[in-house]
């Protein structure tokens, strides 16, 4: 099967407050340069061969904003619902009443900077093996708290786990039904498919590929921006711009 021929649909979670970052608003909605973080995100996948389509999981608050914001791309939106996995559900859900595909990417919102070499990997990976995720080696000393001490972990075993996590529809599909039906929670899809029993192989993902969680990620997303885009920035004003904006 050739590359063309590995194409799969992508679910872009959306639905979030942005609470951690301190913001008013969704956080997918703040300016980063001349754009917002979800318009960098979806125009990633949008400008991708290899994507289908594209299904939005928003918040029903959300939605009338961002349906201004997506106006003219091919994209559906979906209601999202409490937990991120169950509007990943409701996206698979709807996803599977259209012409399904094999095979889907789910990416976190505010991850701005994926690229389409690291899609490719996924893809290529998820095809190869049914499940696939990015993952990066851990800088920092890890300790685990244990009774009031603590105990180092050898971090040369352990990932930070990023998105777009791509998966076998069937699979995902399943795993997520198991899920829901047992009112289980998970803080990512791939644990969805361990649970159900099914292997994740992991492929490098990038150190640039950030989600943008609290305000400090902002911070440097802005000087990010200014040294690959610096045409992004009107006279550095928005490097200083306020979250709540």
């Amino acid at each position: 099967m050739g590359q063309q021929e590995r194409v799969a649909d992508a679910v872009i979670a959306a639905a979030g407050q942005g609470k951690r970052v301190g913001a008013r608003r969704n956080k997918l909605l703040l300016a980063l340069g001349d754009r917002s973080v979800l318009e960098r995100t979806i125009e990633v996948f949008r400008t991708h061969s290899r994507i289908r389509r594209i299904w939005l999981v928003v918040s029903p608050q959300d939605r009338d904003e961002i349906e201004t914001l997506t106006a003219g791309m091919d994209i559906t939106l979906v209601n999202g619902g409490i937990r991120r996995q169950d509007s990943v559900h409701c996206a698979l859900t709807q996803l599977r009443e259209s012409e399904a595909p094999t095979h889907v990417l789910i990416q976190d919102g505010a991850r701005p900077f994926t690229t389409h070499d690291l899609i490719d990997r996924i893809l290529d990976a998820c095809f190869e093996h049914g499940a696939a995720i990015p993952g990066v080696p851990l800088t920092d000393t890890i300790r685990r708290i244990r009774e009031g001490t603590t105990e180092v972990i050898d971090r040369s075993k352990l990932i930070a786990v990023q998105t777009p996590q791509g998966f076998q529809l069937d699979w995902l599909w399943n795993a997520s039904q198991q899920a829901q039906a047992q009112d289980g929670s998970v803080t990512d899809d791939a644990s969805l498919l361990e649970n159900a029993g099914h292997r994740v192989h992991c492929v490098p993902g990038d150190p640039d590929n950030r989600k943008l969680t609290i305000p400090e990620d902002f911070e440097w997303a802005r000087r990010f921006l200014v040294q690959v885009h610096p045409a992004t920035f009107s006279s550095g004003s928005a490097l200083s711009m306020p979250l709540d904006a």
